[in-house]
């Protein structure tokens, strides 16, 4: 959204995201401007090769537990980030997130906020939402009590709504024109692989996300369940043994609002099966909260039960940052 920004208001910036963009033309665009907009990982703490002047940070969540063992080693390596800026930096963070509001009260220097929560009285904050039968949010973006303009996306969800009034704050803190704001978050489409629609067979559209922290799978649910449908038939594959362990509390509490939750084994990623997990595990802990799960080790049986179960106006959202992408289109043929 932000590149998205840059371009409408005539800078050639270099882009690189960690999702294939269709005005980019994939993820990564070298530009004529010295204005680099970069999708940053902290997995092994990879970040803190950067030198930021801009550091927006929407959430810290409790992943790759595999290198961090420890939320307080997650928070810690944003710490380090956020302390790598210059004097004159920007700290642009969301008040919605505690770990993010611990680290904008520790910054001593500039920083502004934005969120959803008014009681933690972020700068940056949407008012009169409205969603559309599509699940996509028109608001008033809000500062500091001053209407700056109305904002209508046009990818579904709270979340996106959220990363817009973000990408918002950002340029709008560097002294861009709202309507070039306004304007280029309009023109925003999806980016692949996150509730993106693949296609549809015997009446069923099937949508896929490459959520696989339970934030994430939150977000899609929400998605989904924002759009019409009458049954949602979700598959969840789990992408590693770790993950599977570590967030099984969080990931079995995802699913409220679906009809059917189909679980696969557990995709193992860069991981050997320890024998401490396994996806009847987490079947078990779905039904413990909603009972909708089931356990269908392979996906050619899924495909099969989607095949006799599914009916025309039904969803089928698949769930997974493993190959889960690759079978759900094989279901589509």
């Amino acid at each position: 959204m932000l590149a998205l920004i840059a371009e409408n208001g005539g800078l050639d910036a270099t882009v690189h995201v960690g999702g294939m963009v269709d005005f980019l033309h994939g993820g990564i665009r070298l530009g004529s401007h010295d204005l680099f907009v970069t999708e940053a990982c902290e997995y092994v703490e990879s970040f803190l090769t950067l030198h930021p002047t801009v550091v927006l940070i929407n959430n810290i969540d409790n992943d790759h537990l595999d290198y961090f063992k420890t939320m307080d080693n997650i928070v810690n390596a944003f710490r380090k980030f956020v302390a790598r800026m210059p004097a004159d930096g920007l700290f642009v963070g969301c008040t919605d997130d505690s770990h993010v509001r611990q680290l904008l009260g520790e910054f001593g220097g500039r920083k502004t906020t934005y969120g959803l929560d008014l009681t933690n009285s972020p700068d940056y904050y949407p008012a009169d939402v409205h969603y559309d039968e599509l699940g996509c949010a028109s608001f008033d973006l809000m500062h500091r009590g001053e209407r700056l303009g109305r904002v209508t996306l046009h990818v579904p969800g709270q979340h996106n709504m959220l990363d817009a009034i973000a990408a918002s704050a950002v340029a709008l803190e560097h002294g861009t024109d709202i309507q070039t704001v306004i304007t280029a978050l309009a023109r925003f489409r999806s980016v692949q692989r996150r509730f993106e629609y693949y296609g549809e067979r015997n009446g069923v559209r099937v949508f896929h996300d490459y959520a696989h922290h339970p934030a994430e799978i939150r977000a899609a649910m929400d998605c989904a369940l924002r759009t019409p449908h009458k049954k949602l038939f979700v598959v969840f594959q789990c992408n590693s043994f770790t993950r599977a362990r570590t967030l099984f509390t969080e990931n079995v509490d995802c699913f409220r609002g679906a009809d059917k939750v189909l679980v696969p084994d557990i995709y193992p990623g860069r991981e050997k099966d320890d024998g401490s997990v396994h996806a009847r595990d987490m079947v078990a802990g779905i039904n413990a909260q909603t009972n909708n799960a089931e356990y269908i080790p392979t996906f050619e049986q899924i495909n099969d039960y989607l095949l006799h179960n599914a009916a025309a106006g039904d969803i089928v959202l698949t769930l997974g940052s493993g190959d889960v992408y690759k079978q759900t289109k094989l279901f589509l043929q």
